[in-house]
């Protein structure tokens, strides 16, 4: 994606992005073409290229908007318990659960893992934490988080992060003994 704040161009990004979208929701992303795009959201292939380099720049792009409003919402929080984080996590995969479940139906729900992979630790260098921690951390929700999307997200969420602090604390008494 191309970076910039002209209201044209971000209307332009937005279209391509909503059409693309909503083209998933019908067909398999590797059978999705630019072209199909163009003709969708009746703009030309100068527009299209003008803002992106493909159609997986416009997926990109938009899993990369969506994870820098979650991390927004990380560093806002006072303080940070594993029931905060929990909390910010199932709220972004509730609100995006429409994406979640196009992402599951064309096999790319390992998409966002990657983005958090390349984004988190660079954020939390300011706090000091060690890679080894964080990439540990992402794996494990995000496992939790696929097998939630997979199973069309049916269990409620407070149930599934009460279960995950149920098990933390009972590791940290565990440690304590």
């Amino acid at each position: 994606m191309y970076p910039t704040q002209n209201p044209i161009a971000l209307r332009s990004k937005k279209l391509i992005t909503e059409t693309l979208l909503t083209l998933l929701k019908t067909y398999p992303f590797n059978e999705i073409t630019v072209k199909q795009i163009l003709i969708e959201a009746q703009i030309s292939r100068k527009t299209f290229y003008r803002n992106f380099s493909s159609k997986e720049d416009v997926l990109s792009s938009y899993i990369d908007s969506i994870l820098n409003e979650y991390k927004d919402v990380i560093f806002s929080l006072e303080k940070v318990s594993f029931a905060d984080c929990f909390d910010v996590i199932f709220s972004f995969c509730e609100a995006n659960r429409d994406l979640l479940i196009i992402l599951k139906n064309n096999n790319l729900l390992h998409l966002p893992m990657m983005k958090l992979n390349e984004l988190l630790p660079t954020l939390h260098m300011e706090i000091d934490i060690k890679n080894y921690i964080i990439f540990f951390n992402i794996g494990a929700i995000w496992n939790v988080i696929i097998n939630w999307v997979e199973n069309d997200m049916r269990d409620p969420s407070d149930s599934i992060k009460q279960i995950l602090i149920d098990y933390l604390d009972h590791i940290d008494n565990d440690m304590m003994k």
